[in-house]
C-alpha cells in the first residue's frame, strides 16, 4: 500500500478483483446484447453499459494505485479505460444520445484519467480525442479543464459541486507565477472537505467507516490540473494529499506553462418581449395576490406573469387541499418557479426554497438571486469557513450581510419546516413585504445581528 497515516494493511484485494472482472464484464459484448435484449431492444443499454465500465475503470485505477503498483503496470488499465471511453462516444451518435449527461462527469474521476494519461506520456492531442464521450455543457470547471485538449469543447454555465471547486478552477485564470501557491493551499484545504464529506466519490479514510472497497484520498482534480497546465508542482510535490509518485512520472513530460483565455461572462437570458396574459386567480389564490406581486417583484414584468400562470397551473393540478395557508403558498410559489424553468431557462430566482442542510444548494441559489437583483459583483464565500452545524443558516446570514453595501437585504419567512425559505428586496421596502409575511401570520427572520 503506498504511504499514507491512515492505514498500512487495508486489504483491498477481493475489491481490486471484482473491479477487474465486472470492468471487463460490463463492455463485453454477450453482456450487452443480453441486457438490450432484457430491456426490450433498447440499444441506449449499450451506452449505459460502457459508461458504467468506464467508471469502474476508474475505481480500478484508484485502488491499484492505493494498493502501490507501479505506474507504468497502470497501463493496460488506462488503456482499457481509453477503449472504453471510444466505445462510449461511437455508441452515443449511433443513439442519438449526443444530449444526454452521461455519469462519469466527476471531478476525481476525470483528475485519475488526466493524471495517469500524462503519467504514461499520452499527447494532448490524445487525450482531447479521449475526453470526447465526457458530457460537455454541464460542470464549467471539467469543461474549461477538457477544452485545455479540445479547444472546441463547449463550456457549462457554472461549477457542479461549486464550494469544493471553485478556489481549484480559480487556477485557470491565475498567473502562472501564483499557480503552484493556489494549488498548496487548495491541497491544504482538501482534508476540511473530505471531513465534511463534501467530495462526490472520496471519502475521509476512517477506519471503523471503511471496507476493503476504498481507493484513496488523494486530490486528483488538483493533480489534473498541475498537469494540465504545466504547473510547477516542486513546492508540494510531497504533500500528503498530492498523488506523488504519480506526478513525478508527469514530471518528465512538462512544458512551458499554459496561458487560457478567460472564458466569456454568459449572458443573463432576455426574458420574453410581451408578457402573457395572465390566468384568472382561482378562489383560493385570490387573497395572496398582493403577497405574490411583492414577492416577484425582482424579476422583469413577462417573467413575473409567466410565474403567476405557472402558479396557478400548478395549483390546479397539484393542489388537493380547500384551503391555501401562508406554508403552502410559499411551496407552491417555488414549485411554480420549477414548473416554468425559471432558473433552467432564464438563471433567475425569486424565492431561495432549500433542505435545512443542503448548503450547497443554498450557495447557488443566493449566487441565482444575486443575478436576478442585477448585482454584478459573484457572491462566493469560502466554503470551508462555513463552520456552524446550521450551515444552511450561515449561508443565508453571511448573504445578507453581502447584500447590505448593494441596497438590500434577505428576509426569512418561517414556516416550521425542515426547510428554509428567503427572498431579497430593496432595504427601503422591506418593511413593507416584512408587514405582508407577517400579516399572512408567518414568522420572519430578518437577520438582525
Amino acid at each position: 500500500m503506498r504511504p499514507n497515516r491512515f492505514f498500512t494493511d487495508l486489504d483491498t484485494s477481493a475489491s481490486i478483483q471484482w473491479l477487474t472482472e465486472v470492468s471487463k464484464d460490463k463492455s463485453s459484448e454477450d453482456y450487452i446484447i443480453q441486457r438490450i435484449e432484457k430491456c426490450d431492444g433498447r440499444q441506449e443499454m449499450r451506452v449505459y453499459s460502457y459508461e458504467r465500465s468506464f467508471s469502474l475503470s476508474m475505481d480500478l485505477l484508484r485502488a491499484l494505485y492505493l494498493r502501490g503498483d507501479s505506474i507504468e503496470s497502470l497501463r493496460p488499465v488506462y488503456l482499457r479505460a481509453r477503449e472504453r471511453l471510444c466505445l462510449l462516444e461511437q455508441s452515443i451518435h449511433a443513439c442519438g444520445m449526443e444530449k444526454a449527461k452521461m455519469d462519469i462527469i466527476y471531478p476525481v474521476q476525470v483528475g485519475m484519467l488526466l493524471s495517469v494519461g500524462h503519467a504514461l506520456g499520452e499527447s494532448r492531442d490524445q487525450i482531447g480525442r479521449n475526453t470526447r464521450a465526457i458530457s460537455a455543457g454541464y460542470d464549467l470547471f471539467i469543461d474549461r479543464l477538457l477544452s485545455i485538449y479540445d479547444p472546441e469543447r463547449p463550456l457549462g454555465d457554472d461549477i457542479h459541486h461549486k464550494p469544493v471547486y471553485k478556489k481549484l478552477y480559480a487556477v485557470f485564470d491565475a498567473p502562472p507565477e501564483k499557480r503552484p501557491s493556489m494549488i498548496a493551499r487548495y491541497l491544504d484545504q482538501w482534508e476540511q472537505l473530505l471531513l465534511k464529506n463534501k467530495i462526490p466519490l472520496q471519502l475521509y479514510p476512517v477506519a471503523e467507516r471503511l471496507q476493503g472497497e476504498w481507493t484513496g484520498f488523494w486530490c486528483y482534480p488538483a493533480a489534473a490540473v498541475v498537469a494540465a497546465l504545466n504547473i510547477d508542482d516542486s513546492g508540494f510535490i510531497d504533500h500528503e494529499f498530492y498523488p506523488t509518485d504519480l506526478m513525478l512520472a508527469c514530471a518528465k513530460y512538462r512544458g512551458e506553462p499554459v496561458i487560457l483565455e478567460p472564458p466569456a461572462e454568459p449572458a443573463l437570458p432576455e426574458p420574453p418581449r410581451r408578457s402573457p396574459k395572465r390566468k384568472p386567480a382561482p378562489e383560493l389564490l385570490a387573497p395572496w395576490q398582493p403577497l405574490f406581486e411583492l414577492m416577484a417583484a425582482s424579476l422583469p414584468k413577462s417573467l413575473q406573469a409567466s410565474l403567476w400562470n405557472a402558479l396557478v397551473e400548478w395549483l390546479n393540478e397539484e393542489w388537493e387541499e380547500e384551503t391555501l395557508e401562508a406554508g403552502g403558498f410559499l411551496c407552491a410559489f417555488s414549485a411554480a418557479q420549477w414548473e416554468m424553468e425559471l432558473l433552467q431557462n432564464y438563471r433567475r430566482l425569486a424565492l431561495l426554497h432549500v433542505d435545512w442542510k443542503d448548503d450547497e444548494s443554498a450557495l447557488s441559489f443566493c449566487e441565482a438571486i444575486a443575478r436576478t437583483l442585477g448585482i454584478e459583483e459573484s457572491f462566493s464565500p469560502d466554503p470551508v469557513t462555513l463552520n456552524r452545524p446550521e450551515r444552511v443558516w450561515e449561508v443565508l446570514y453571511t448573504f445578507h450581510q453581502w447584500l447590505a453595501p448593494h441596497g438590500y437585504r434577505l428576509i426569512a419567512p418561517l414556516t416550521g419546516e425542515d426547510a428554509y425559505y428567503a427572498l431579497a428586496v430593496k432595504t427601503k421596502q422591506a418593511d413593507t413585504l416584512i408587514t405582508a409575511l407577517e400579516q399572512a401570520d408567518l414568522k420572519v427572520d430578518t437577520f438582525a445581528d
